[in-house]
């Protein structure tokens, strides 16, 4: 799997063409590292093949797991596109797109994970409540 990370806005119409190549886009601030979005596009990935997926739709699944959330539109409304400032894109395959990169826009910072809900300083370790609120919703299916 290739992540990067990049700076810019995009629409919608663009994120649904680049999901219909496999290039998968989502808003940088519910990225909590690289990591964070391989496991979501991993579990994303294991639940259709299960046939233990919440959404019909691959990305939507996708933003389920990074957000930790049920709900589809709350997945939407935070790891979706609008508003957003930059965000993180994984695929399968080798891809560029035309935006300047910057893979530090998909770090850790305390600032995303209050934007997810989680609400709590833990030193170094903080950053592992996004697998874990992501690791909730699994275990909730």
């Amino acid at each position: 799997m290739i992540v990067k990370g990049y700076v810019g806005s995009m629409d919608v119409e663009e994120t649904k063409k680049l999901a219909e190549n496999g290039i998968y886009v989502f808003n940088s601030k519910c990225i909590i590292g690289k990591e964070h979005l391989e496991y979501a596009y991993t579990k994303a990935k294991e639940n259709f093949e299960r046939g233990r997926n919440i959404a019909n739709n691959f990305h939507i699944e996708i933003m389920l797991i990074l957000t930790g959330r049920r709900q589809i539109s709350t997945a939407i409304k935070l790891a979706g596109m609008d508003n957003a400032d930059s965000f993180g894109a994984i695929s399968e395959e080798g891809f560029e797109l035309d935006y300047e990169r910057d893979d530090s826009v998909l770090d850790c910072s305390e600032k995303k994970l209050r934007y997810l809900g989680i609400d709590i300083e833990l030193g170094e370790k903080s950053c592992d409540l996004a697998f874990e609120n992501s690791a909730l919703l699994e275990l909730e299916r």
